[in-house]
């Protein structure tokens, strides 16, 4: 009887994993197993009510266990690790446990990144060590590597956290690398993109489709051929599932990029998004200049509120929308905004080539059938105009 206890199982990421799982869980009642044969719990800090989930993906949260809670609390991640036995008494033991509740978000304070990547993280790791779980799925950032031009880096590249936010997820792993009872999987996913994405790449579509409306080209920043390297989080989630099983019981960490072989480059990315609204980016050089002397300044959030914010709110209400919780800044954190000097080069062909693991990358590169996905998951919830594309 497999157990699955996913911290973070309403946000961008531990959504994706949900759906997985209650999707293997269904195909295995096909096969003449019980529901009662699999357990899944669902630990976050916000109920999926209040998640903007679309109406099928919140009918899914009432099958399995869900419990909300102050994951800062050392008190309620210690209740979220226990379930009734078969006699009625407490048990602490899971399968299968994944840390998808570190923070991922761009412009929290350090305070907030050491609270909720660091101490979070730690905290469930010990925990997961004394219940002695099958295996922890970290779910960590690629955004750590140190500069080596425009090149992909690999799992053992050296490391050089850009911002507080790469760092504390850095601390977390070393921290949790060192709780040796612990078999641990690290996962270092590159730009990650799909349903539920606000931050990623939805400015990117935001500008898209202001740039449609607006009759004109999708002006990118830098060089076309620097690389943006990209994920779609429903591989994300399978890779996490995949590694679970194949690293269950086994002493010790392993690490693994995720990005999809397609090697995107800012160029591709640029192209596939402004196709998504029926346009075309161009990389003008006075744009760039623009921008580029600002982008290290505190001036870039003024120039992005005067050339997208006000455009984007006029839209929204002119079709109606008084509140959507989408927008196309760009906070600095975001790789984007340190292309120039970091490029996105994130080599994931490890998780692939491991013997025994069988995982392989259900979308090669993004497409503009993946990102209408996005587009139109807003729409239905109401949070994006309805412009057909």
């Amino acid at each position: 009887m497999p157990s699955f206890l996913v911290f973070g199982g309403a946000n961008f990421y531990g959504r994706a994993l949900i759906q997985q799982l209650c999707k293997e869980r269904e195909q295995a009642i096909a096969a003449g197993e019980s529901k009662a044969d699999w357990v899944i719990r669902g630990v976050d800090k916000i109920l999926p009510q209040l998640a903007s989930f679309p109406a099928d993906t919140l009918h899914l949260y009432q099958t399995f266990d869900y419990r909300m809670g102050n994951l800062r609390s050392q008190e309620f991640l210690e209740r979220a690790f226990v379930r009734d036995s078969a006699n009625g008494s407490e048990q602490h033991s899971w399968d299968y446990v994944f840390n998808f509740a570190a923070e991922h978000k761009f412009g929290q304070t350090d305070q907030v990144y050491e609270q909720d990547v660091h101490q979070i993280s730690v905290s469930i790791a010990r925990l997961a060590a004394q219940f002695e779980a099958g295996v922890l799925v970290q779910l960590s950032t690629a955004h750590v590597f140190k500069a080596k031009g425009n090149a992909r880096h690999s799992e053992d590249d050296s490391l050089d956290p850009p911002h507080e936010l790469a760092e504390a997820h850095i601390r977390a792993e070393n921290d949790m690398r060192a709780i040796t009872a612990l078999p641990l999987v690290i996962l270092r996913p590159a730009l990650c993109y799909g349903p539920g994405d606000r931050q990623n790449v939805v400015p990117m579509l935001i500008a898209a489709l202001l740039s449609k409306v607006g009759g004109e080209k999708m002006p990118v920043l830098w060089e076309k051929d620097l690389r943006v390297n990209t994920v779609h989080v429903d591989d994300v989630a399978s890779a996490a599932i995949k590694t679970a099983r194949w690293h269950y019981k086994t002493p010790g960490a392993a690490l693994f990029n995720l990005a999809d072989p397609g090697d995107t480059t800012n160029i591709v990315l640029a192209q596939t998004v402004a196709k998504v609204f029926g346009t075309e980016p161009t990389f003008n050089n006075s744009a760039v200049n623009f921008f580029v002397k600002r982008l290290k300044t505190a001036e870039l959030t003024e120039e992005v509120n005067e050339s997208l914010l006000g455009p984007w709110m006029d839209l929204l209400s002119a079709h109606g929308i008084s509140n959507s919780s989408l927008s196309p800044y760009i906070d600095q954190e975001h790789p984007y905004c340190r292309l120039d000097s970091r490029p996105l080069g994130v080599d994931g062909s490890r998780i692939t080539s491991t013997p025994g693991l069988g995982f392989e990358y259900a979308y090669s590169t993004p497409t503009t059938a993946a990102l209408q996905v996005i587009v139109e998951e807003f729409q239905q919830l109401g949070l994006w105009p309805q412009i057909a594309a």
